[in-house]
């Protein structure tokens, strides 16, 4: 018998269309509107927490797709 914290892993996809009742309380509790205040803390909790993220610099392979397509947008702009 699994306990609750032993349920298999699903998508997100999957578990609404099995129409999970464990996703009930949880869009109950989204519809309640949030105060600036708490949108604030959770503004920079997140800020806090993916700084060191924000802080790395960019893999190679993604600058040069990026450069690429920078490249392909303005050869597109122009007449």
């Amino acid at each position: 018998m699994m306990g609750n914290d032993e349920r298999p892993i699903r998508g997100a996809a999957e578990t609404i269309e099995a129409g999970d009742p464990g996703l009930a309380p949880r869009r109950a509790r989204q519809s309640r509107p949030i105060d600036a205040a708490a949108r604030d803390r959770i503004g920079r909790g997140l800020r806090l927490h993916y700084a060191a993220v924000l802080a790395q610099p960019i893999p190679d392979r993604l600058r040069t797709l990026l450069d690429d397509l920078a490249a392909c947008a303005e050869t597109e702009a122009q007449p």
